[in-house]
């Protein structure tokens, strides 16, 4: 029986290169940025999941603390926009708290425009140093490019994570199917 190939990231820009998710120059320079780090093995599926980032298919929701969530959001969905390849553009970000004379409160409402349309997230976390999962996960889910067949979704990474980051990756069916066949990433339902 054949013993099955490891899982680091020359493995992995192998999968993202025949998905069409990376061109072989991108997959590369991935490996050289990593040096012998691309060649030891990932030993878990979260880890694997959190090695698309590197490859610009994903981004990841801080789990941790990230000290003024309400600033991060901004961020974060700038970062998700740009994996479009300036198909989908997030301006005028605002974030109004429920209480604005409590800095360290994280309840109330992200409002951004999506191409020119505003969108608007409830954001239900009780500190400001913690993003609301589920609220970043809905607006970037609400970045996938119009006209394409990619879209955002989230890795499931199992029940036993809490705490570990949400990678959210911009594929098409057909390679998320690859990515689950090839390496055993699973992706949530929309949200």
């Amino acid at each position: 029986m054949a013993k099955p190939q490891p899982t680091n990231y020359v493995r992995v820009a192998e999968v993202l290169t025949k998905l069409g998710m990376v061109t072989r120059e991108t997959a590369q320079s991935v490996i050289d940025r990593f040096g012998d780090l691309a060649y030891s093995e990932l030993e878990h599926r979260h880890s694997i999941a959190s090695s698309l980032e590197s490859f610009g298919v994903a981004v990841c929701v801080h789990a941790e603390d990230v000290d003024f969530a309400d600033h991060h959001y901004e961020w974060l969905l700038g970062e998700a926009a740009a994996l479009t390849g300036d198909k989908v553009t997030v301006d005028n970000f605002r974030f109004d708290k429920e209480d604005p004379d409590d800095e360290d409160a994280g309840r109330g409402t992200m409002y951004f425009e999506r191409n020119g349309k505003e969108l608007s997230f409830s954001v239900e976390q009780e500190s400001n140093d913690y993003l609301d999962m589920s609220a970043a996960q809905g607006a970037i889910e609400a970045l996938s490019p119009d006209d394409d067949p990619r879209t955002f979704r989230c890795v499931d990474s199992g029940p036993y994570t809490l705490g570990y980051d949400d990678v959210m990756v911009l594929a098409t069916a057909e390679q998320r199917e690859g990515l689950f066949q090839r390496l055993g990433i699973t992706f949530r339902e929309p949200w």
